[in-house]
């Protein structure tokens, strides 16, 4: 071998050390500095706020810092393709979800990441269901009230979501074609929820977190929850189900992810451990607090419920006929 193949073959090696995950020896002195929780949403965001909420419980837990770290856009996509890229070394991690890993691949298939395989899914952190929220001068508290008024219009009501291509616009479009009646999606910011208010929009399909509070004020009116069964801090407004729509159920999640390859006793020792933290009076405060939903579940279940969740909603855009905006 001459000196600039040699030269080569130690390059490549370095190149090959840079992305290899942890030896055995060194998973086991993880973590032995700070750890990078990434979101891909701003500041105060249902993802910052949870990723907050794990990196507290982990830090208790592994007595090293874990520290949440923004790289927003693209409805958390820049954050998945940072992550995907990163070494898996246990020292990239990051909040994924149902934007980066559900909607944005099945919408966007040449993103540059796969929403599986290119990740390691360590552990579920919270779901948010959806509410149908209207405002009170359209007269209806039902989804038997809300087609009725809706066959008697010759102009189509109006709903907004979190957004175009959002899983909340997903389910609107899938009760519009089961009840056989026009709505007119509308973007607008934070769900519209703004709007519906000012009354410029008669609807919005969204969470219960950024809805939560005006439905209980009374300024909005929930007319249906998502969810597969009642939501015990809205025990009054019906499920989609109990309304004759079993198909309109589902929720978006928010999970802890890191980069494919990382080492099986760093993934085992983070699932434990997110776990555990979310059984703490804290942790069950703020779900109870925020009427969130919450999965228990091992490594391969962790992996099993996000594939599962692909399926679903990649089924029902095609379904609906959605497509990139």
């Amino acid at each position: 071998m001459n000196r600039r193949d040699a030269l080569l073959t130690v390059v490549a090696g370095a190149a090959l050390l840079a992305t290899a995950p942890l030896t055995s020896a060194a998973a086991q002195d993880w973590p032995s500095h700070p750890v990078k929780i990434i979101v891909g949403f701003a500041p105060g965001s249902s993802a910052d706020q949870l990723a907050r909420l794990v990196a507290e419980g982990l830090t208790a837990s592994l007595k090293q810092r874990f520290v949440v770290e923004y790289r927003q856009g693209n409805s958390g996509s820049i954050a998945a393709s940072f992550t995907a890229r990163a070494t898996p070394d246990g020292y990239t991690l990051m909040i994924g979800g149902s934007g980066p890993h559900i909607t944005i691949p099945t919408l966007h298939p040449d993103i540059g990441y796969d929403p599986m395989k290119d990740f390691t899914h360590v552990a579920m952190i919270a779901g948010d269901s959806y509410v149908l929220a209207a405002n009170p001068t359209l007269g209806v508290h039902d989804i038997a009230g809300l087609i009725k008024l809706a066959k008697a219009r010759s102009a189509p009501l109006t709903s907004s979501s979190p957004g175009p291509g959002s899983l909340g616009q997903m389910l609107l479009e899938e009760f519009k074609r089961k009840a056989g009646i026009d709505i007119t999606h509308v973007p607008a910011p934070d769900s519209g929820l703004m709007e519906v208010l000012g009354n410029h929009i008669n609807m919005t399909l969204t969470v219960p977190l950024t809805a939560g509070e005006q439905i209980k004020a009374g300024k909005v009116v929930g007319l249906a929850m998502s969810s597969r069964m009642r939501n015990p801090a809205y025990p009054n407004i019906a499920t989609f189900t109990e309304q004759g729509f079993p198909e309109i159920t589902g929720a978006t999640w928010f999970w802890l992810t890191a980069p494919k390859n990382l080492p099986p006793a760093v993934a085992e020792q983070l699932n434990r451990d997110v776990r555990r933290s979310l059984q703490l009076p804290k942790a069950r405060a703020y779900f109870a607090q925020h009427a969130l939903l919450s999965e228990d579940l091992d490594l391969a279940g962790t992996t099993a419920f996000v594939g599962n969740e692909l399926a679903h909603w990649s089924a029902l855009a095609k379904r609906v006929g959605m497509r990139a905006q």
